[in-house]
């Protein structure tokens, strides 16, 4: 009785993170996506892909940066802290945090250096602000590095608040202000737009970092010697970076994957192309927001009962997790694939391109959803050696079919080969996670997701539509649906986990 009640706690506790990091996701998703159509309708199709090429390059100039910490200091704090070890708190950070600001502080150098150059290969010969972008860019790292690195500890700690607050409502709102005012002036070039992202960045990091010094204070250091608990030992910063390390390289190959494509769209074809592209997978951050910030809640509960041994209630967690993660994602990807035609238009005429390349990665995040958050499982349970090899191979696959498609296929290329990444990316850690782990994500609940939402987003409204129903008639057949799913997600709340989600728990 007593491990059936610590399982419903463990879940409890989980739903809670998931469900205010979901909330957050929500707003965060439709602030991003207003923002990518603030940009299409504000600016011309050139300095919109020049953007959307600038910020591919920033997030994976970050990716780099970072060399994994954010995960490594969700591990270890939760680690730690279910362990008892609280005394390792303070010299985690630090180890963390030095080689970061180490290979910040290279990639600025070369930036500051090379940064004409740097910038007519990224952008093109005909973008005069080239260089001044990629200047922007690096200045971009240095603060995103501090805000991430910051609230990645936080969840370390077990809160999720700083994350919802400041990542997925003060970051986007402050971006889309920026661009509202820079509207409002004319100041509608590629370098203003890629500031607005800067001025997220900063506001997430002024907030970030004192919250996460405020949490730290409730662990006092050990007696007597306050400074050196800052100072990683040997055997902590090996520990550290031992886990984090292939998880550094996974990550970065992980963030390539999602944005190389539209660098390289930009570079062989052209701006306008990239901006294309770029509007068609800005539907995607619904539903990959909503899968990340699922990921994120579970992410401590993961390493603490991996840590403990108590693989019965992680196989437990871990079909959970993939039911809430389909009910979240599923009705987006199916209300994309079957309304791409309409939505794409929302960008402009130019954007009405773009409604194949929806529909081609709307139908693989159907799949990639339905795994659950594998990646998480293997990284949390210690094998982040594994996610490593997986990225790299997804990556590898990536460049190669890009290279190859995109001067044969244009963008249909772009999206067929993160078709590949994604099947790497998803299938092969399924395999590792049952052969290592004896875990996996089926269960009744998964299938339930399966069934209900393919029938009420995607059966019906494509019956709808193919019947002649048109704009109207598919607008009605969205809100019916959600209707009738409020409906089975209020009768499923048991099974979900849900029971008592919305009572405080003790502290």
């Amino acid at each position: 009785m007593a491990q059936v009640d610590l399982e419903a706690a463990q879940t409890r506790r989980a739903a809670r993170g998931g469900l205010a990091n979901l909330i957050g996701a929500a707003y965060s998703g439709v602030a991003s996506f207003v923002i990518t159509a603030v940009v299409t309708r504000i600016s011309s199709t050139e300095d919109a892909g020049v953007y959307f090429s600038a910020l591919s390059v920033m997030l994976i100039a970050i990716a780099l940066a970072q060399i994994g910490t954010p995960v490594g200091y969700v591990y270890f704090l939760a680690r730690y802290r279910g362990l008892k070890e609280t005394h390792h708190l303070r010299s985690i950070l630090s180890a963390g945090a030095l080689p970061v600001l180490s290979v910040t502080a290279v990639l600025i150098v070369i930036a500051l250096v090379f940064h004409e150059r740097l910038g007519h290969l990224l952008f093109g010969e005909n973008v005069a602000e080239a260089g001044k972008i990629v200047v922007i860019i690096a200045g971009a790292v240095l603060i995103a590095i501090v805000a991430e690195g910051s609230l990645a500890a936080t969840r370390g700690f077990g809160v999720m608040k700083p994350t919802v607050v400041v990542d997925k409502f003060l970051n986007p709102t402050v971006q889309l202000l920026a661009l509202v005012l820079l509207a409002a002036v004319g100041w509608t070039g590629s370098e203003e737009l890629v500031l607005t992202r800067v001025a997220g960045f900063a506001i997430a990091a002024l907030i970030a970092l004192p919250w996460l010094l405020k949490r730290l204070s409730r662990f006092p250091a050990p007696a007597g010697s306050p400074r050196s608990a800052w100072l990683p030992t040997q055997g902590t910063f090996r520990e550290f970076w031992k886990f984090t390390g292939p998880r550094a390289v996974g990550q970065f190959a992980q963030v390539g994957i999602q944005r190389v494509d539209i660098v390289l769209v930009g570079i062989w074809l052209s701006p306008t192309e990239a901006a294309i592209y770029a509007a068609a997978t800005r539907f995607l951050v619904f539903g990959q927001l909503a899968a990340r910030s699922i990921s994120l809640a579970i992410q401590p509960q993961i390493s603490s009962l991996s840590a403990r041994g108590e693989s019965r209630s992680l196989q437990g967690l871990y079909r959970t997790s993939t039911a809430w993660i389909m009910f979240a994602t599923w009705p987006f990807y199916l209300t994309f694939f079957v309304h791409a035609k309409w939505l794409m238009q929302i960008f402009g005429p130019a954007y009405a391109a773009g409604a194949l390349i929806l529909q081609i990665l709307s139908a693989a995040m159907l799949f990639s959803t339905a795994c659950g958050a594998v990646d998480a499982v293997l990284v949390m349970a210690g094998r982040s050696d594994l996610t490593m090899i997986n990225a790299w191979a997804a990556l590898i696959a990536n460049l190669g079919l890009n290279i190859w498609l995109i001067p044969r296929l244009g963008i249909v290329g772009a999206a067929l080969a993160w078709i590949a990444s994604i099947l790497i990316m998803n299938v092969v850690p399924l395999i590792q996670v049952r052969v290592t782990l004896g875990l996996h994500p089926l269960g009744r609940m998964t299938m339930l997701a399966g069934v209900a939402t393919t029938l009420l987003f995607g059966v019906i409204p494509w019956a709808v539509s193919s019947a002649g129903g048109g704009l109207p008639g598919a607008i009605s057949a969205v809100f019916l649906a959600g209707g009738a799913y409020t409906v089975l997600l209020w009768r499923w709340r048991d099974q979900l986990g849900m029971k008592g989600l919305l009572r405080r728990s003790q502290p």
